[in-house]
């Protein structure tokens, strides 16, 4: 069923003709006059104040079936259902308009949108069965619908207090003082409206201004990280470099300890001159100390071998060069006595009794048990 087509299926009654006759009282054209107006409010699209007049129209003359049935298809059409159904469940036990009343009510309780010849019938055989107990029971049905007027006469003071009240507030409105103040009122309330949209989004503004660091910030925070990470791998290259270095000392020290035990001491005790001494490490302290001392010991030892092997060949020069050698390689050997009384005659038989001098003068007071202390004197009074 389409409730929109069924609504305007509705046509105004003739006023004139209504009044023309005398059995009607003034009441019941004024009802029907507002009925008319009712129609005329639905066609416009008025659905609510059409409504208004309706019910105005119904609690003036309650019998009014055809009012009765255009208010519930209203209510239908506003999807207010249970006011609908009380409507039409009014008709059918009246006297009026039963059938259509019936369609409209199995259309509502159906709920399915339309209503079938079946289902209308089933509608109107109880219609029916409802109007033949009240024909039966005509004293009954005066008392009830002596309640339902009284009831109509509440319902209809109700509606008079809503219809007047609405009808007051246009009235109102079209006044030009009450207008411009509303007009006024609408005005300064958009106006606030602007000015709070205004200062929130100021507001917003700054808290996001506030919140967002400058770009100097980022670049500033920016370069801190990466002054730390540089850091942090330029640590990490010292630790690594540092690690290779300990490698290589590590190695110059076998090295040269493999040197010493090829006999080539002379290499070894040059390569041990060259190793930083300050920057070994414990282990690598100890390592070295003992390495150099079994170098430098027999580095000493050979030294003295070959300078009094070039003395007794008479190559006094080259004795003093390697006798020499050995008192930078150490002071505390223990051929130092001879290899002191050595390198004196080898300074002497240059011609240089200075150096002869300091190198008996040496032998003397680093080795006094030495059995060469009586020679060194001997000489060195000898030479003075």
């Amino acid at each position: 069923m389409d409730l929109n087509q069924e609504i305007r299926s509705f046509t105004p009654i003739d006023i004139d003709k209504l009044s023309q006759d005398n059995q009607v009282s003034e009441k019941i054209i004024d009802s029907v006059r507002a009925y008319n107006k009712a129609i005329e409010y639905l066609r416009t699209g008025s659905e609510d104040i059409a409504m208004i007049e309706l019910k105005r129209v119904i609690a003036v003359n309650p019998d009014f079936y055809e009012a009765v049935n255009l208010l519930g298809l209203c209510y239908a059409y506003t999807n207010q259902m249970d006011k609908a159904q009380e409507l039409f469940g009014k008709v059918v036990k009246g006297e009026n308009n039963v059938l259509k009343a019936a369609d409209y009510l199995n259309y509502i309780t159906d709920g399915d949108g339309g209503s079938s010849r079946k289902s209308s019938k089933a509608a109107r055989s109880s219609a029916m069965r409802i109007k033949a107990p009240e024909a039966a029971n005509g004293d009954a049905a005066k008392k009830e619908r002596t309640v339902r007027k009284k009831q109509e006469t509440y319902k209809e003071e109700e509606v008079r207090a809503e219809y007047i009240l609405f009808k007051k507030i246009g009235d109102l409105l079209k006044r030009p003082q009450i207008a411009l103040a509303f007009n006024l009122f609408g005005i300064v309330c958009l106006a606030a409206a602007l000015v709070f949209f205004v200062l929130t989004m100021k507001n917003l503004e700054k808290e996001k201004t506030d919140n967002e660091p400058s770009a100097n910030t980022v670049v500033n925070e920016n370069l801190d990280k990466t002054l730390e990470e540089n850091k942090k791998l330029q640590g990490q290259l010292d630790a690594a470099n540092l690690e290779l270095k300990s490698y290589k000392l590590t190695d110059q020290i076998n090295e040269i300890s493999t040197l010493y035990k090829q006999e080539k001491t002379a290499e070894a005790v040059d390569k041990l001159g060259k190793i930083p001494v300050t920057e070994l490490n414990d282990d690598q302290k100890k390592k070295y100390d003992s390495v150099k001392k079994d170098v430098y010991q027999k580095e000493a030892s050979s030294l003295y071998t070959q300078g009094n092997t070039l003395f007794n060949s008479k190559k006094y020069a080259e004795a003093i060069e390697k006798l020499e050698k050995v008192f930078i390689l150490g002071d505390n050997w223990s051929f130092g006595d001879k290899a002191l009384y050595v390198l004196g005659k080898s300074y002497v038989e240059t011609g240089d009794n200075q150096k002869g001098a300091e190198a008996y003068q040496k032998l003397i007071e680093q080795y006094p048990k030495s059995s060469y202390v009586k020679y060194a004197k001997s000489r060195l009074s000898s030479i003075q």
